[in-house]
C-alpha cells in the first residue's frame, strides 16, 4: 500500500504529494508533576490524569508540476489528521512549523511537516443513543474517557447523574443541550450556562456506564466518538 495521510478531508494523495514514511503513533506521555523532596529518596510523582501532546513528523515529496503554494496554503494551521495505518480514526493537530521545499533530483521538492498531536485520537464515526429510561450500556471499543453531546429533553428541575456524577438542571423548558468537551449549555443559540449547577460536566467510560435521573425527562440524547491513546 502507497501510505498516505488525509488532512482536513484532503488527501495527499490528491494533492500530488508522496509520502515517504508514515512513523507508528506511539502511546503519548503521561503528564506528571515531579517534586524533589529533601531527605526522601526519590522524587515524588503527582499524576496530573491528563497526557501530553506529542510531535509526529511525515517527510514528503512533491510530485513534478505541484503547486508549492497551494501545498504550503493546505497545510497550515488546525486540523484534523487521519493516517494510512487507522483510517479510522483521528487526531485533533496544529502544524506550526516552517515547511522549507528542498529541492532534490532537480525536478522533485522533498519537506517534513511536523503536527503538534493532541495526545487523545477520536472515532471518525460519531455514535448516537436515545435513552427514555433509567438504564445502563457499554462502550466496547474506547481506551479513555469520552466528553459527549447530551441533549435532555423535559421540563422543570432534573438531576442527572452518569457513573455517580449528579448534574442538577434548573427551570427546563423543552430541552436543555450539554456539550461536555466545551463545558458549555445551550438551547440552539441561547446560552444556559446559569442553569446548571456540577463539580464538573458527565464524562463517560471505557465498559459499562450506568444513567439515571430524577425529575420529568421524556428522553435523553447522547452524542460521542470513542476515544483512544
Amino acid at each position: 500500500m502507497i501510505p498516505y495521510f488525509i488532512f482536513n478531508d484532503v488527501n495527499s494523495k490528491d494533492r500530488g504529494v508522496i509520502v515517504n514514511n508514515i512513523p507508528p503513533i506511539s502511546k503519548p506521555e503521561r503528564s506528571f508533576e515531579e517534586i524533589n523532596v529533601p531527605g526522601r529518596n526519590g522524587n515524588l510523582y503527582i499524576d496530573n490524569k491528563c497526557y501530553n501532546s506529542f510531535q509526529y513528523e511525515i517527510t514528503c515529496t512533491l510530485m513534478p508540476g505541484s503547486n508549492i503554494r497551494t501545498i504550503a496554503q493546505w497545510l497550515n494551521g488546525l486540523g484534523k489528521l487521519t493516517i494510512c495505518t487507522e483510517l479510522d480514526k483521528f487526531y485533533n493537530v496544529v502544524i506550526k512549523n516552517q515547511i522549507d521545499f528542498e529541492q532534490v533530483y532537480r525536478v522533485c521538492n522533498e519537506f517534513t511537516i511536523i503536527f503538534d498531536v493532541n495526545p487523545i485520537a477520536y472515532s471518525v464515526r460519531e455514535k448516537e443513543l436515545t435513552l427514555t429510561n433509567n438504564t445502563q450500556f457499554i462502550i466496547k471499543e474506547s481506551t479513555y474517557e469520552i466528553k459527549p453531546y447530551l441533549k435532555i429533553s423535559g421540563s422543570g428541575n432534573i438531576t442527572l447523574t452518569i457513573n455517580n456524577k449528579s448534574v442538577v438542571l434548573k427551570s427546563i423548558q423543552e430541552y436543555i443541550e450539554l456539550d461536555c468537551e466545551l463545558e458549555e449549555a445551550f438551547k440552539e443559540n441561547e446560552n444556559c450556562n446559569s442553569k446548571v449547577e456540577c463539580d464538573e460536566f458527565p464524562i463517560l467510560i471505557p465498559g459499562q456506564n450506568s444513567i439515571s435521573w430524577i425529575g420529568t425527562v421524556s428522553s435523553i440524547q447522547i452524542r460521542y466518538r470513542e476515544a483512544f491513546i
